[in-house]
């Protein structure tokens, strides 16, 4: 998959293009209003057209946005399941055997950038993580479970946002950038 169609923040992205753009919006529409105009604001102008373009991409070219945006508008969790509400939740199964997958799990997260693994069970294969979120000001919990099915590895992974009722698409992106890294290391689950 596409990294800027799967993994970028574009919730993030619209929430900004909106903001900026109402300012931009704003601003020209004073600008008109005033008694003697001095400069042509074509800058806020070339701002708004941008983030209405950015608006529109998001909206038709990355798969499932309008259901991502909704979810990262109106929850602070994700979790993977057999049934999804969208298609980057599925739970991984990897063909690998369960201590396997739970080393290349610990790799992965050592290997990401601010997460950290606050919990650790050897014994039942499981681990807590800790994520900052926005330069440290945030932290999102992510526990991964490690699940013998006879032949196959499950990996459950749930994540919430520790502050917030909405996380716009943080937890989702985490999990996704999860398994993302363990096909990397695994290879393909077998869905």
């Amino acid at each position: 998959m596409n990294y800027y169609q799967d993994v970028f923040p574009w919730e993030v992205v619209v929430v900004s293009s909106v903001i900026l753009a109402s300012m931009a919006l704003f601003s020209t529409v004073r600008w008109i209003f005033r008694p003697q105009p001095k400069v042509f604001p074509g800058k806020r102008i070339v701002l708004f057209v941008i983030c209405l373009g950015l608006i529109f991409y998001a909206f038709r070219f990355v798969p499932n946005f309008r259901d991502k945006f909704e979810l990262g508008l109106s929850t602070n969790r994700a979790a993977t399941s057999d049934n999804p509400i969208l298609p980057e939740l599925m739970t991984p199964r990897f063909t690998q055997d369960q201590n396997t997958v739970y080393q290349a799990g610990i790799r992965t997260i050592q290997a990401q950038r601010g997460w950290t693994i606050t919990n650790r069970s050897d014994s039942q294969k499981a681990l807590k993580v800790d994520i900052d979120v926005m330069l440290g000001i945030f932290t999102d919990e992510l526990t991964i479970a490690f699940i013998d099915e006879g032949g196959q590895t499950r990996v459950d992974i749930q994540s919430a946002s520790k502050v917030g009722g909405a996380d716009l698409g943080a937890n989702r992106r985490h999990i996704r950038q999860l398994v993302r890294a363990l096909e990397e290391d695994l290879g393909t689950p077998s869905q």
